[in-house]
């Protein structure tokens, strides 16, 4: 078996259908399936259960195959960028495993400013909420993970961020005002909707007066934008354009605010591979540069 027999069984592991694999692998369906045919043979072994116009089904060997190519691509990939930059060029693949809205207010900005000192760089990026993403990074399916919240994590682990969670209202509003005004609440991670829901508790013997739920904190800002209601979120979702929005951060019991932390995970032994160990170094060198400050009501 070579590279090309790995990135086959790669991409048929993915699409399950030999007509899209040879379109995705720029091979004639007749030399892929006569490809495939000759991998059984040299390895004794059946790859498929089914095989048909409705695609594929892999026999548990096949499987094993696939996980087998997956295995090899990835080190393949890892030693190509050791040699890159022994020559000097630092390229490779970085797996980064980012919480959605990190990905979405902080991470493109950050990508910017290293691939203009690592332009041969490419990125697999995942984002998910932290709970995955932790199972993610753990087993090494991404080499980086930039988390939200307390993260349960005993490898290398340092805190990035850490944002005020405030209530966000498109008129002045007095906290004690909030049961009976109306709330529009977002699908987030599960620690932050435990944190919001703690404080609410602390505060209010009454639920919220919910007038709609929406998929994500930028829909929400939106709505509160447009005058339907108030929403709480992380300080993270406001940026220079929002200075007509009002936003009033929440305090506990003890007066102390109520914060969101984002940190960078990763295992030390990754930085042995150079694309990995210049990506951590930038983060922890210009993550907090980039991030803009925190905007005084209007």
């Amino acid at each position: 078996m070579d590279e090309k027999d790995w990135r086959i069984l790669d991409v048929l592991g993915t699409e399950r259908n030999i007509t899209r694999t040879a379109e995705q692998i720029y091979l004639s369906q007749p030399t892929l399936t006569h490809r495939l045919q000759q991998l059984e043979k040299e390895l004794g072994i059946s790859l498929f259960v089914y095989r048909g116009r409705r695609g594929i089904e892999f026999t548990e060997q096949g499987e094993t195959m696939v996980i087998y190519a997956r295995e090899m691509l990835e080190r393949l990939s890892e030693v190509k960028s050791r040699l890159v930059s022994q020559r000097g060029d630092l390229s490779g693949t970085l797996r980064l495993g980012v919480s959605r809205s990190v990905a979405l207010y902080r991470l493109p900005a950050v990508l910017r400013q290293f691939s203009e000192s690592y332009p041969l760089i490419e990125y697999d990026i995942t984002t998910a909420i932290s709970q995955e993403l932790l199972g993610s990074v753990a087993t090494q399916k991404e080499q980086i993970g930039i988390i939200r919240g307390i993260p349960h994590w005993l490898e290398h682990k340092e805190m990035l961020e850490q944002e005020q969670v405030c209530i966000l209202s498109s008129v002045p509003i007095k906290v004690e005002e909030l049961p009976q005004l109306r709330r529009i609440t977002f699908t987030t991670d599960p620690s932050l909707s435990r944190i919001i829901d703690g404080w609410w508790k602390q505060q209010f013997s009454k639920p919220a007066n919910v007038l709609m739920h929406v998929d994500n904190a930028e829909i929400a800002k939106r709505m509160v934008q447009n005058g339907l209601g108030y929403a709480i979120v992380p300080s993270i979702v406001l940026t220079e354009d929002d200075n007509q929005l009002y936003w009033t951060a929440l305090t506990g019991a003890d007066s102390e605010a109520v914060t969101w932390s984002t940190w960078l995970l990763y295992r030390e032994e990754l930085l042995d591979i150079p694309a990995v160990s210049a990506f951590v170094q930038f983060v922890q060198q210009h993550y907090r540069a980039s991030i803009p400050s925190l905007y005084d009501n209007p």
